[in-house]
């Protein structure tokens, strides 16, 4: 998981493994609507460290992929 908070919006990618040699990754853009927590209480985007477990809901627009949740573990 990597987070990018200099790219306006920022950004949030997450590395998903699949199976033992192949993985999903996706990028996702971070706005005001995006909901960050972690257990249970919302938290700045810039609090997530690199390596952290997230789930990550997304929503795909004509203008990009868009985080709606960040879950951290």
């Amino acid at each position: 998981m990597t987070v990018n908070v200099t790219q306006s919006p920022p950004m949030i990618v997450v590395k998903t493994p699949l199976t033992k040699h192949n993985d999903m990754t996706v990028g996702a853009k971070v706005t005001a609507q995006t909901r960050i927590v972690r257990k249970g209480k919302r938290i700045a985007l810039q609090t997530i460290r690199v390596g952290e477990a997230v789930w990550l809901t997304y929503v795909k627009q004509q203008d990009g992929v868009f985080a709606r949740n960040i879950q951290v573990q």
